[in-house]
């Protein structure tokens, strides 16, 4: 009896340490995978807050970064993340371009924070429970404006929002049902739904829009067709880039369309920027990241092997303020 129990507990322990290891090597392959890595810290300037209320009988939330320059009647850009974010990471996945940009020009940040780590998009056969809940996220969206006009005196005649994912196509519903929040609207790595999937209540009104997509982008096809994350395909077909461009610049009265291709700078000899520009009566753009995956492209940020392809040529956080800029 004896030997067997010894024969049992070091068999047993071996099997343990075989767990705690596999788990150990699955956690670290997962986390390069999935790494999304930053070249600088946080400014220490300024300072960060968190915020958190009850809207629509549900616990909601947002944080804020403050910088030291901080105006009276500031714009505030918002900056929305994607599918499984949070609030925090998404500075991180920006690379805090916009905060040390805010530290330059006095204007405030904010990061909301979706229901449950998502947002409730034009998607009407996603899967995720902000969707199936119907989340009020334009009453959450119009609240936060006011809480953070009241607490910082910012403008809310210059209200910048960007998002990238599923927060890009958050740009989209905030575009179609509440075009009159926001100066100017930003998806990243995004593209509209297609009609029979798209249960936005859509106004065709006229906006301020620019489209950051990338053409080797493996989660949101360039060209269109069918999302899928993980395997899940629940968020059904998109336009493509092309025709999602097309489709905000068709409601305005252009009078001008540039095309213009950025200096490839960074350290991706095969990735360019190219931009198709429409100025008007509003600005109409897409950026095409050529040979960019699902990413922010930033020289202060570097995605995993997961999001298909880097872009440092542009900093997307300035590039938005230097249209922002024309737009005042």
């Amino acid at each position: 009896m004896t030997l067997f129990i010894k024969y049992f507990f070091s068999k047993t322990f071996f099997i343990f340490i075989g767990l705690v290891v596999g788990a150990y090597l699955s956690v670290s392959f997962v986390n390069y995978y999935f790494n999304v890595e930053t070249s600088r810290d946080a400014p220490l300037s300024g300072e960060h807050k968190s915020f958190s209320f009850i809207y629509d009988e549900l616990d909601r939330s947002y944080d804020v970064y403050i910088p030291k320059s901080l105006k009276k009647n500031a714009p505030v850009f918002f900056v929305f993340h994607g599918s499984y974010g949070t609030s925090q990471v998404m500075r991180e996945a920006t690379g805090y371009d916009f905060e040390y940009l805010a530290e330059e020009n006095g204007f405030l940040v904010v990061y909301p924070q979706g229901y449950k780590n998502f947002w409730n998009d034009c998607r009407r056969s996603a899967d995720y429970e902000a969707n199936l809940k119907n989340v009020d996220d334009i009453g959450y969206y119009k609240q936060v404006i006011n809480f953070v006009e009241k607490d910082f005196e910012i403008d809310k005649e210059r209200v910048i929002a960007m998002g990238i994912s599923n927060g890009g196509h958050m740009m989209f519903k905030l575009a179609y049902e509440a075009p009159e929040l926001t100066l100017l609207h930003v998806p990243l790595v995004a593209n509209l739904p297609i009609n029979a999937n798209n249960d936005c209540n859509i106004s065709n009104k006229e906006v301020n829009i620019l489209i950051f997509n990338g053409t080797n982008d493996q989660i949101n096809p360039y060209d269109g067709g069918l999302v899928s994350l993980l395997g899940n395909e629940s968020r059904g077909t998109v336009l493509s880039s092309k025709d999602t461009y097309s489709y905000w610049k068709n409601l305005t009265s252009s009078y001008k369309e540039e095309f213009y291709t950025f200096p490839n700078t960074d350290k991706y000899l095969s990735s360019i920027v190219t931009k198709k520009e429409s100025t008007g009566s509003k600005v109409v753009a897409l950026y095409s990241l050529v040979n960019g995956g699902h990413i922010y492209a930033s020289p202060n940020v570097i995605y995993s092997p997961f999001f298909s392809g880097n872009v440092q040529d542009i900093n997307t956080a300035e590039e938005i303020y230097s249209v922002f800029k024309r737009l005042k």
